[in-house]
């Protein structure tokens, strides 16, 4: 039976194993499918050898790749390299053609969605709709920490979005509602940064209970420690996860990118609340894709992604429909 929400990996989630040569874009598909996701997000310009600009073989092969292994391509995830040429940034005129580029190749290979970066600007933003119509794509922009609806540019990008005929949308990213450290964030300050554990212990627990980090910083902490109060006020802000900013998004979401950095046996992510978010994304009726993108190799590579990303699966299916 098909599901009004279902799993896709974006397979930047796999990065820690295809950049070192231990997956290779097919090993990655393949793991996409024995661990139960029904969709994928290519990260192009990770991926695609010839990027930007991939041929008309690769992308063919990749087709093929994706029938092989029963995977729908989700979404696109275009780059916007400011630093193409050495003494400038890119104009206006190469943004949007660049952009142009990206949903052409998309569309044909089965994409419907192209996720681009706010680099893109709000200006050149809506001057992609006539062409997203043409092609008959849509394009996305991930809204990341610390972003969020209340910064006054994503207001004009979601006005923009109100004007959008359906071909414009937003990703939102769980990290904006991260709410306190994990594990690997908490194993690396201690054991990479030299900070000690009852003081991280207790500074998550001060920042968990509202103490404002200029007060933190007041505190009996050694340099690395004070590093670390910035880092988590930087990362997780206040401590709460706002989810009345859901209300603004999901009436321009067209994916989302289900963040997350560890989860333990338990199958709970104590960092990002999703056993509150997802049935709020399901009682609005949201219907399409939520994508998987572990990031704790940012942390640690001795973690197995695969065995983390099975873990979101199950945690997903779990609070979504009932599934053990």
């Amino acid at each position: 039976m098909k599901k009004d929400i279902e799993l896709c990996l974006t397979l930047y989630a796999l990065s820690a194993e295809y950049v070192t040569g231990r997956f290779s874009l097919e090993d990655c598909l393949r793991k996409a499918h024995e661990m139960g996701y029904t969709g994928i997000e290519l990260v192009a310009s990770q991926m695609i050898p010839e990027y930007p600009h991939p041929s008309k073989k690769w992308m063919d092969g990749f087709v093929s790749l994706l029938k092989k292994y029963e995977l729908r391509p989700v979404c696109y995830s275009a780059y916007i390299d400011m630093g193409t040429h050495s003494d400038r940034d890119l104009t206006e005129d190469e943004i949007i053609q660049t952009t142009i580029n990206d949903m052409l190749y998309a569309k044909y290979m089965g994409f419907d969605l192209v996720r681009t970066q706010h680099a893109i600007s709000p200006g050149i933003f809506e001057k992609m709709l006539p062409y997203a119509k043409k092609i008959g794509i849509i394009l996305s922009i991930e809204m990341h920490h610390p972003h969020n609806p209340e910064v006054p540019v994503w207001k004009e990008f979601l006005e923009i979005m109100d004007r959008g005929e359906g071909y414009l949308g937003v990703v939102p990213d769980f990290s904006i509602f991260a709410e306190t450290p994990h594990l690997l964030f908490i194993r690396q300050a201690i054991e990479d940064f030299g900070c000690r554990e009852d003081k991280v212990s207790e500074i998550i627990g001060l920042h968990k209970a509202g103490t404002s980090m200029k007060e933190l910083l007041k505190g009996d902490y050694t340099e690395a420690e004070k590093a670390c109060i910035e880092d988590i006020f930087h990362t997780y802000g206040d401590g709460k996860a706002h989810l009345e900013w859901l209300d603004a998004l999901l009436k321009h979401t067209v994916y989302i990118h289900g963040k997350f950095w560890y989860l333990g046996e338990d199958e709970i992510d104590h960092t990002i609340p999703c056993h509150k978010i997802l049935p709020v994304i399901k009682a609005t009726g949201y219907k399409g894709y939520l994508a998987s993108e572990y990031e704790g190799h940012h942390f640690s590579d001795t973690i197995d992604s695969c065995k983390q990303l099975k873990r979101w699966v199950n945690m997903s299916n779990r609070i979504l429909y009932g599934e053990n």
